[in-house]
């Protein structure tokens, strides 16, 4: 990985290292606002089903947010890593190799009692049609919303704040995989370790690619997706 590979996603520079910052925190005090009035307005509990699909508008909400605040500072979406990629099949390829390392890895390792506790999915075992709108929600409130924000907004404005420099972006690499894994604190300690490590692992392959998220978005979406689709005949691990 060369500084020019991660260097080549356009106009990063445009803004200040304080508004890359201050985008950051306006982006997450937002989310906590909107789950909070959320959380005001929608009496818990809520059926699975629904809770896909108000997740995935308010997930689609924050990225229109997103998308204004990098519209504000004087960049686009290519900045972020949102840009064509030089082949859509390399892209595709690389996309269901990842998906389907991970899920083999994730598969086995389960089998041998590494277990997340991922019991909030359990409604989905033999419920086909709660398993497709599982698979739908996996390619926008996983594979795309968690990539855009994690890997592309997060990942850039960290490194930003840092200066761009080649070690900025290996700090932010490794702090959005933190945060990532923080995330997913439903899951257990163990839960975040390995969400905080594919994270990081996801980053690097941005990295690596020059900064494209089409590859981990289609590898992310893919491997929830299938997820999905094993919970239904399985049912999810209880960690």
């Amino acid at each position: 990985m060369t500084e020019d590979q991660i260097e080549r996603g356009g106009g990063i520079r445009r803004a200040s290292r304080l508004r890359y910052l201050i985008d950051i925190v306006a982006l997450v005090a937002v989310t906590f606002l909107l789950d909070a009035v959320v959380g005001a307005f929608v009496r818990a509990p809520v059926s699975l089903q629904t809770g896909f699909v108000f997740d995935a508008i308010g997930k689609m909400l924050l990225v229109g947010l997103a998308w204004g605040l990098i519209r504000l500072r004087g960049e686009t979406l290519t900045d972020i890593g949102l840009k064509r990629p030089a082949s859509w099949m390399r892209t595709f390829m690389i996309g269901i190799g990842l998906a389907a390392i991970i899920f083999t890895a994730i598969y086995f390792s389960e089998k041998a009692g590494l277990r997340r506790d991922l019991s909030r999915f359990k409604d989905v075992q033999g419920n086909l049609e709660l398993t497709v709108f599982g698979v739908f929600y996996a390619f926008i409130g996983a594979g795309f919303y968690e990539e855009f924000m994690f890997r592309g907004f997060l990942m850039q404005g960290v490194a930003m704040c840092f200066g761009g420099s080649r070690g900025a972006w290996i700090v932010a690499c490794l702090l959005q995989g933190a945060l990532f894994g923080i995330a997913h604190a439903y899951q257990n300690p163990l839960g975040i370790a390995i969400t905080g490590t594919l994270g990081v692992l996801m980053g690097l392959i941005v990295l690596a690619s020059g900064r494209n998220l089409w590859p981990v978005i289609v590898g992310h979406g893919l491997f929830d997706a299938s997820r999905f689709v094993l919970f239904y005949f399985e049912g999810p691990p209880v960690g």
